[in-house]
């Protein structure tokens, strides 16, 4: 019996050993999803502002928890760009970033509003919401796995604001 027991902790040992991985590994795939968003809002993102005439108003950009708040399994990455109405109409909106995302590489998705248009790429989806009064403009991972200590230490960074130039 005492063999049982020496094998249940044995093995719950070595489940949680791997659990962990190399905070460094970690960081570099947080920060890579990081650049890969912030390089599209420098990206395409500009270039349908450009193309709509949306006059920019404020961004940021922030991590959040992914998983259980008892048991965090990583980290999401968010921007949230707010503009001015698009020049067009909403369809002619959607239509131009729907162009300008397909030609950037990214798989454009209707998700059944006529007032957005979607992006996906890699572990990010990028949404483009058109309206008579405003834009927005979202860019969201999919969830970075990481330890709990390298989830924290990015949720717990402050919003950074979006430089739009």
């Amino acid at each position: 019996m005492r063999w049982l027991s020496a094998v249940v902790v044995l093995g719950v040992a070595a489940s949680l050993a791997g659990c962990g991985g190399d905070p460094d590994v970690e960081r570099a795939a947080v920060e890579e999803t990081e650049e890969l968003a912030l390089a599209a809002v420098d990206g395409v993102v500009h270039e349908v502002a450009d193309a709509t005439r949306l006059e920019f108003t404020s961004g940021d950009h922030d991590f959040v928890i992914c998983g259980e708040s008892y048991a965090p399994g990583g980290v999401i990455h968010r921007v949230s760009l707010h503009f001015g109405p698009p020049d067009a109409t909403v369809e002619r909106a959607i239509e131009r970033a729907a162009e300008a995302l397909e030609a950037d590489g990214w798989e454009v998705e209707h998700p059944g509003n006529p007032a957005i248009v979607e992006g996906v790429r890699g572990s990010n989806t990028l949404r483009f919401h058109f309206g008579g009064a405003a834009t927005e403009v979202s860019i969201r991972s999919s969830c970075v796995e990481t330890s709990d200590d390298v989830a924290k230490e990015y949720a717990d960074r402050a919003n950074a604001d979006i430089d739009w130039d």
